[in-house]
Order: structure tokens, then sequence, then C-alpha cells
């Protein structure tokens, strides 16, 4: 493990407990990009009545700092497993701590500091908080997480195929892994754009001339790969701010039926253009 600690965000709030319906469900997504795939699975959430999923389903993308840009699979991996690891202690964040954090504060003041923080000083709390963060471990968005754990829940990760960046070896025990943890593995040959492609495109009679041009996705210019440049063409934006609601949310159902035509499952995506993302998004709708 190279970080023992990445989980952190800035903002992890949701709507309070009064106004949603609290999910019975929660896929828990640990994700290669840190902008454009986040930035799609959330979207998912923030319109799940749009998409016919029931309020009892959700999806949580777990947050790492900007800075952190490991994004190889073993690092999706690890991501994913620091999460396992704090769900382990059920909803009690104290053995997550680090200990010598517990022996230097102490478990009383500690135990306030969860509890009822408003009798501890301010300065003792900040200064607990930030010497917290300079070994990377974000308190508040652990104790954010644990409190939302279902028996339902389900735990994923999202890779790209991409041939350049992985090899085989580790795309492969990525996915033997994933199965004997009993964790979904999503994957985008060659990668994630080609998913944004099929809500754009009829990609396979469109494409069908430059079928080799997906395959290999060579890069075409500083910003862009040949499948990242026909997204930008086609939606009009970049890798963030991806016009959700307007470009991509009224062509989800094109996406999920064409992905059909490609390889859907993560055996066949080791070898064959293809995502198998529309299969979440069919069993999201069925769950009840």
């Amino acid at each position: 493990m190279r970080n023992k600690y990445r989980l952190s965000a800035k903002i992890y709030e949701r709507e309070s407990e009064e106004e949603q319906i609290l999910p019975r469900r929660i896929y828990f997504f640990s994700v290669e990009g840190n902008v454009t795939e986040k930035e799609y699975l959330e979207n998912l959430s923030l319109y799940r009545s749009e998409l016919g999923i029931s309020a009892i389903v959700d999806v949580e993308v777990l947050r790492r700092s900007r800075k952190d840009t490991q994004s190889a699979p073993e690092d999706v991996i690890e991501l994913l497993e620091e999460y396992m690891r704090l769900r382990g202690n059920g909803s009690d964040i104290l053995p997550d701590i680090p200990e010598e954090f517990v022996i230097r504060f102490g478990e009383g003041f500690i135990d306030l500091y969860l509890n009822n923080p408003g009798k501890l000083p301010e300065k003792r709390k900040r200064e607990f908080e930030a010497e917290l963060k300079a070994i990377g471990y974000d308190i508040r968005y652990r104790q954010f997480l644990l409190k939302y754990q279902n028996e339902g829940d389900q735990y994923a990760i999202l890779l790209d195929r991409d041939c350049l960046s992985h090899t085989r070896e580790d795309i492969e025990q990525c996915i033997r892994h994933c199965t004997k943890q009993g964790y979904r593995c999503y994957i985008a040959n060659p990668c994630f754009e080609f998913w944004l492609l099929l809500h754009l495109s009829d990609v396979k009679n469109e494409y069908a001339d430059r079928i080799d041009c997906i395959i290999e996705n060579p890069k075409v210019s500083a910003k862009h790969t040949f499948i990242s440049r026909e997204v930008s063409n086609k939606a009009h934006h970049g890798k963030s701010g991806l016009h959700f609601r307007q470009v991509y949310l009224p062509n989800i159902d094109k996406a999920v039926e064409r992905a059909k035509d490609f390889a859907t499952t993560p055996t066949e995506l080791m070898d064959h253009i293809g995502c198998n993302l529309g299969s979440l998004i069919e069993e999201m709708r069925e769950y009840r």
C-alpha cells in the first residue's frame, strides 16, 4: 500500500434524512478517473427518479484528494479496500483511528470529539483534525461513510482496459481479486469515453469503417485520443462539466441497448471493445 489513508473529500453532504428516503442498497464505487467517471456516476444518483431508479437505491463514489492521481488497477482496488476495512468496524470509528493518536490524545478526548464536541476547546479540536489530515486521515469523511450501511450494499470498481497503460496481467489479476472478494468489476475497453460515445452515436454503424481507430484509440492531439475527441465534438464538453442532464440523461437507454452490440462481461472486455455499465443501470432499475 503506497498511502495508508486515501479516503478524503471536501464536500460529502447528502440531503437531510428528513428530506429523503434512506437507501437500502448503495453501490460503493472506486473509480480510476478522478473527474469524468466520478461525475457520471454521481449523476446517476442525482437523476435516479428520471432514470426509473427507486429512491432506495443509490451510488456513492469513494472520494480521494484531487492531488491523489494513483489510478493503476491495484490503486483502484486499494481505495475500495480501505473503505472495506473502515466498514468492518461497523458504526464505530474509534478502532479505525490511528493508535498513536489514541495514545496521544486519549480515548476520553476522542470520545468527546466524536459524541459531544461542544465540550472540547476549539484549539484542541483543530489541532487533532489538522494532525490527522497531515497523515491523510480525513476523519469527518470517514464518519460520513460509516453513517450509511445496509446488508444489500454492493462494492465495485470501474477501470479502463487501456492496453497502453495497463497490462493484461494487471487487469486479469484485478478481475480475479474482485471475483474472490465479491466486488463488482466494471470495465470500459478501451476507455470510459467509449461508454459516453454510446450515448451520442450508434457506434456499431456510424464507426463501422473506423472501428480500428476505436480499438487502437490513438493520441490525436495534446488533449485528445481518437475517442475523447469524438465525444468532445459531439457533446461539446471537456473532462469535467459533462452537461449530464442535457446530453447524457436523455440517451442512457440508447447507450444501454447499444452496449449490447459489443463486449459486456469482464472476460470479454479483456480483448474486445465495449463496456458493462449498462448492466449496472438495468440492475439498479430492477431493485425494489
